[in-house]
């Protein structure tokens, strides 16, 4: 399947889901309390992937599921302003999907960075364990997949079940305790 028409129809739906909901109430929502980032994160993917499971890409689930993810993920990271650089190559085998607060922290004080990193398919695992190069602190390498991982060394999120929804509060928890002061532009349109 054409991985970048499985992406544009994933977006397509997750848009339209956010619509759904009003895209100014989810971020007074989130600007207000942080932890209504779980709500919304949990009524995204139920939506979308109700919708997106019972369609043609349903072949393709674990993409969908990954892909869908990585949408909210940034979607979620833009409307709570917090700090991220996303899609940055480190050489032609190695793509981080995002870094927080950013790559200018991470590689002078990696203590204060966090790496996430999405599986979409099973070989992508492979490249956790190259992360370390850049990221030496294990705990600072959030790995979210489709179904629990047992990776002891990273802190991991899973769709099913549920954890994922967390992952705005736990990032907003660690830059706080980080003491990041970066610059968050409030998005308003």
């Amino acid at each position: 399947m054409n991985h970048e028409l499985t992406g544009e129809k994933i977006k397509k739906e997750l848009y339209h889901a956010i619509r759904e909901i009003g895209k100014q109430k989810i971020q007074k929502d989130i600007t207000s309390s942080i932890q209504s980032s779980q709500k919304y994160i949990d009524l995204l993917m139920n939506k979308c992937i109700g919708r997106l499971v019972s369609s043609e890409l349903s072949s393709d689930h674990d993409r969908v599921i990954g892909t869908l993810s990585e949408a909210v993920l940034h979607f979620m990271l833009t409307i709570s302003t917090l700090p991220s650089e996303r899609k940055i190559r480190i050489n032609s085998e190695l793509v981080i999907d995002v870094v927080i607060p950013s790559l200018r922290i991470l590689k002078t004080n990696p203590s204060k960075s966090i790496i996430v990193q999405l599986i979409k398919e099973g070989q992508e695992l492979e490249k956790i364990s190259k992360l370390h190069f850049i990221q030496p602190t294990g705990e600072n390498i959030w790995v979210v997949s489709q179904k629990p991982l047992t990776a002891a060394k990273f802190k991991t999120y899973s769709i099913f079940p549920d954890n994922f929804s967390n992952i705005i509060v736990d990032i907003h928890n660690f830059l706080k305790q980080s003491g990041d002061k970066s610059l968050r532009f409030v998005y308003t349109k």
